[in-house]
């Protein structure tokens, strides 16, 4: 799995190719925390999953991890051009619509907790 970056006015993009598997979770949820942090006042985080291949149970736990995280700073997630292989396992287990349906999250109150 090798995501891309690119950034635009509180927008982080990121491509996923490869597999998302767990071998490559750990980068990718590294990578994406070094993009929220970094980017400033993030408002919306796309994960593009269009060159994404195999998807296992870690990686499903990965992309659920970063949604939590993401609704929890106010950021809303978007997975874009989403697979038949990953649409299915997101079907199969019930999560498509919860990581697909797009949602405008508001920021929690303030509770002294950074991101982790």
């Amino acid at each position: 799995m090798t995501p891309s970056f690119g950034t635009g006015p509180h927008t982080v993009r990121l491509a996923l190719t490869g597999d998302l598997d767990y071998d490559s979770c750990a980068e990718l949820l590294e990578r994406v925390r070094r993009a929220l942090d970094d980017g400033g006042e993030v408002q919306e985080l796309h994960l593009d999953c269009r060159e994404l291949g195999l998807v296992d149970s870690m990686g499903l736990s990965t992309l659920l991890q970063i949604h939590r995280s993401a609704c929890r700073d106010g950021i809303a997630l978007h997975l874009a051009d989403v697979g038949p292989a990953l649409r299915r396992l997101l079907e199969l287990t019930g999560t498509y619509e919860y990581l697909t349906t797009p949602r405008q999250y508001e920021p929690p109150a303030e509770s002294g907790h950074g991101r982790s």
